[in-house]
């Protein structure tokens, strides 16, 4: 092989390696970027909505107590702020109704507050749907319960 063909051959290599890198760097956010692309779809995460205090008489067994209760609303629902603005009264009452049919030893037990917290948020869910709200609520959380 003389000396211009190995010239040649050795230019014409460079020039298609150079061609092929080329290639591969400006096409690589489509040939490689599923590898090293992030997924950036958002799983919605649940919020958590405070609720106005609430007091509630609680019968006992010489006189009637007080409950004094701050709690907080789970939930991933559009609009939650909304209609928790919108159904307060609706929740204040159904809050009443319920811890007024509480004795004050039931409400002083703290083993109950998990139960508690089930029995709200089922009472919520069925008021809320009964008057054509859309909120799911995932979790009743007391952030302050006070009995004097």
């Amino acid at each position: 092989m003389s000396k211009a063909a190995k010239v040649l051959v050795t230019v014409s290599f460079i020039a298609v390696w150079s061609a092929a890198i080329f290639y591969v760097g400006w096409q690589s956010p489509s040939l490689f970027g599923k590898v090293f692309h992030r997924d950036t779809t958002t799983i919605p995460t649940a919020k958590y909505y405070p609720l106005k205090r609430t007091v509630v008489t609680v019968a006992g067994e010489d006189y009637p107590h007080y409950l004094l209760l701050e709690m907080s609303i789970k939930s991933s629902s559009e609009e939650v702020k909304r209609t928790l603005e919108e159904a307060d009264s609706l929740v204040r009452n159904t809050l009443m109704k319920l811890f007024a049919k509480k004795q004050f030893e039931e409400l002083n037990n703290p083993n109950h507050v998990d139960t508690l917290q089930q029995e709200v948020q089922l009472a919520l869910s069925k008021v809320l749907n009964e008057n054509h709200y859309d909120l799911e609520l995932e979790q009743v959380l007391f952030t302050r319960m006070v009995i004097q």
